[in-house]
Parts: C-alpha cells; sequence; structure tokens
C-alpha cells in the first residue's frame, strides 16, 4: 500500500495516521479482493484545479501518487464526471511506464472507476484493475465497488464536517448539514468505521441489498 499523507490531508482532510487513514486503506484492499482486482487506487478531487489526483494506491507502482488525471478523461475521469460507476477496457495512459513497475504481465485488460459523491459533491473516484487477458469486470463487480466508494464518500463527508463544526466551536456535530435520517445512518456508519472496521466488508453487502431493493 503506497500513500501520500501530505496528499491526504490536503485533499481529503486526513490526518496521517488516524483512524480516517486506516478505514480508507482497509475498504480500497476489502474492495480490491471483492472484485478480484490486481491493484486499485483512490484518487482526490481537486477543486482548484478541477481534475483527480491519486493519494493512495494498493498493489500498484508509487510512480502514481500525486500523478493527475483529467476530468472526463478516461474511465477515471468519466466516473468523475458523469457521477456514475465506469466498466471497461482502459482508454486513458495516467503514467509512462507506470504499469512496469506492478510487476504484472501486460498491459491492463480492465478498469473499474467509481466515484466517491455524497450528495451531489464529488470528493473522488475509487479505481480497480486487472490484467489477464480476457477478463472483463461484470456489472455486479461494478455494483459491488460503487458501495466500498459510497461507503468511502460517506465516511470522509463524515469526518470533515464533524471537523469543520469542531472548528467552528459549535452545533449538533453528528447532525449538522443533515436530515434526521440522513444523520442516523451516517452516525451509524461512524461508529462502525471508528470501532469496528473489520465490519465494513458486510456493511458493503447491506448497502448492496438496499439497492437490490431500490429498483
Amino acid at each position: 500500500m503506497t500513500t501520500d499523507r501530505s496528499l491526504l490531508s490536503h485533499y481529503l482532510g486526513i490526518a496521517p495516521s488516524t483512524r480516517e487513514e486506516g478505514v480508507l486503506r482497509l475498504l480500497l484492499e476489502t474492495a480490491i479482493r471483492t472484485v478480484d482486482a490486481a491493484e486499485g487506487s483512490v484518487l482526490a478531487y481537486d477543486r482548484d484545479a478541477n481534475d483527480l489526483r491519486f493519494v493512495m494506491v494498493a498493489n500498484g507502482p508509487s510512480s502514481l501518487i500525486g500523478q493527475r488525471v483529467p476530468i472526463g478523461a478516461g474511465l477515471t475521469g468519466l466516473a468523475a464526471l458523469t457521477h456514475e460507476v465506469q466498466i471497461g477496457a482502459p482508454t486513458f495512459r495516467t503514467v509512462d511506464d507506470a504499469n512496469k513497475a506492478t510487476g504484472v504481465e501486460g498491459e491492463p485488460s480492465a478498469v473499474i472507476a467509481a466515484p466517491m459523491v455524497s450528495g451531489d459533491q464529488l470528493i473522488g473516484v475509487l479505481t480497480g484493475v486487472r490484467f489477464k487477458v480476457g477478463h472483463r469486470f461484470t456489472t455486479d463487480d461494478g455494483r459491488a465497488y460503487g458501495n466500498f466508494a459510497t461507503i468511502a464518500a460517506l465516511m470522509l463527508d463524515q469526518h470533515n464536517r464533524l471537523r469543520e463544526m469542531s472548528g467552528a466551536g459549535g452545533g449538533d456535530l453528528t447532525t449538522a448539514g443533515y436530515g434526521p435520517e440522513e444523520a442516523r445512518i451516517l452516525a451509524a456508519l461512524a461508529t462502525v468505521a471508528r470501532s469496528r472496521p473489520d465490519r465494513l466488508p458486510r456493511l458493503a453487502q447491506v448497502f448492496e441489498q438496499m439497492v437490490d431493493l431500490a429498483v
């Protein structure tokens, strides 16, 4: 796992060596295992530059950290633009010769990109990559990866809202900015992330079941 804590702090508001950093790492690693990806990454949305920036990579080259992806470029940029999960063959090289450092032979054969969105606010994109020829991600893979991205977005948004309200010195930290039902769900999510991060895979399954009921 490769991270740049200064980038995590700057773009996602995660202080070094915190539970939030550990939970985000766990979410990425679990998402990769769930869809049988070879590697994965977290890209944060840079609002000033209006592009994406790699801040965390699992099983991939450290040279990706800090590299930028334009909004709309390739599946990752398209996921950020549309706020929808994107699945398919890679169409955009983010960094020269990055894949040579992975230890995996060949070029990526499939990419999955799931936007981390809370409300209508883009936080970043969670990606996964396969290298085996002919191995593609399925719709079910996309839905599962999207669930992990949703959990990550909610966790990061909740963390930053609490931090902002704490800095302002007032207000109900748990419910600030949310309706009562949203606040209740997010409070439960925060409790799980803080006290039982090992339960996050089960939480992702719950999200998937909720999607099934909604369609």
